[in-house]
């Protein structure tokens, strides 16, 4: 399975039903590409697709997809801090603990 094909069934799940299968493999794609050039120029982009078609069919792709498609700011947030590795969190408690010899007078409640 290619790196692409494992990134679409990793996104599905988050954008299935805001996009398309056809967007979320575009998207993949483009997500691979900036990992690899790490440069935001369409050229070299579409160059680093990993797919059979020719370099002015992905960059028409990009471009129309650029010009045509808008991404929620929301639906890019829940999908980001959805992929990011999660820890419990850690309940930090200020007891207010005294130093040696001294003790602390916290009032009871009710």
């Amino acid at each position: 399975m290619s790196k692409s094909n494992q990134l679409t069934h990793i996104l599905v799940p988050y954008l299935g039903k805001s996009m398309n299968l056809a967007r979320i493999r575009f998207l993949s794609l483009m997500i691979l590409a900036l990992c690899k050039v790490q440069s935001v120029n369409f050229e070299k982009l579409a160059t680093a697709f990993d797919s059979k078609a020719k370099r002015d069919s992905s960059l028409r792709r990009i471009q129309r997809f650029i010009s045509s498609y808008e991404l929620s700011s929301d639906m890019l947030a829940k999908l980001i801090f959805a992929l990011l590795p999660h820890t419990p969190p850690v309940a930090m408690l200020n007891t207010g603990l005294p130093k040696h010899g001294r003790k602390l007078n916290c009032p009871k409640r009710d």
